[in-house]
């Protein structure tokens, strides 16, 4: 159980993180943006969970949740590491965005949609209840961990960040989907 509250953790530190500071990433790292493109930027993440959550449902009893997982993550990978590439251009790094949302829809329906099958039916509300509390608390306060890291780093360390959440989201959940077995 441990596990899959710290994998929840990362997730959601991850996720809240992506919605609260995309546009800031934008202003401080690309020039001459006009304040609105810079504020539409906020919907990249946004769009990309949407479209993601959207698949997802239709693939879903196909594939399974611990399979949506790590294609989700995988997605989100290539969405960071997208977003990481050195170009002049801002494109790259709002597709990369918006993949990056892509890739984290499914992850938090499938983690929940688990609880029954890798805590029992009798635990599975216990489960879900105490995996919500801990993606709060990541919710909480990794933004705000992410703002005082990027006033004394800078904002272009963000898909880094973020990256680091997303490794340790499936590194706990894969040892926490082992030991389940």
């Amino acid at each position: 159980m441990i596990l899959t509250l710290v994998a929840f953790f990362a997730y959601c530190s991850g996720e809240a993180t992506a919605f609260l500071w995309t546009p800031s990433f934008f202003a401080g790292k690309y020039e001459g943006l006009g304040s609105e493109l810079i504020a539409s930027f906020g919907s990249l993440v946004f769009g990309g969970l949407m479209l993601g959550r959207l698949i997802s449902g239709f693939i879903s009893n196909k594939l399974g949740d611990r399979r949506m997982i790590r294609i989700g993550i995988t997605v989100e990978l290539l969405g960071l590491l997208l977003s990481m590439l050195p170009f002049r251009s801002f494109v790259p790094a709002a597709v990369g965005f918006f993949v990056t949302g892509a890739g984290m829809g499914p992850i938090y329906p499938s983690i929940q949609h688990m609880a029954p099958v890798n805590f029992g039916k009798r635990y599975s509300a216990t489960a879900i209840g105490l995996q919500m509390a801990s993606a709060y608390v990541g919710s909480t306060l990794m933004p705000m961990v992410f703002g005082q890291l990027q006033q004394a780093v800078g904002i272009s360390i963000m898909p880094v960040f973020l990256l680091v959440f997303a490794i340790l989201n499936i590194t706990f959940l894969e040892i926490a989907y082992r030991r389940c077995r």
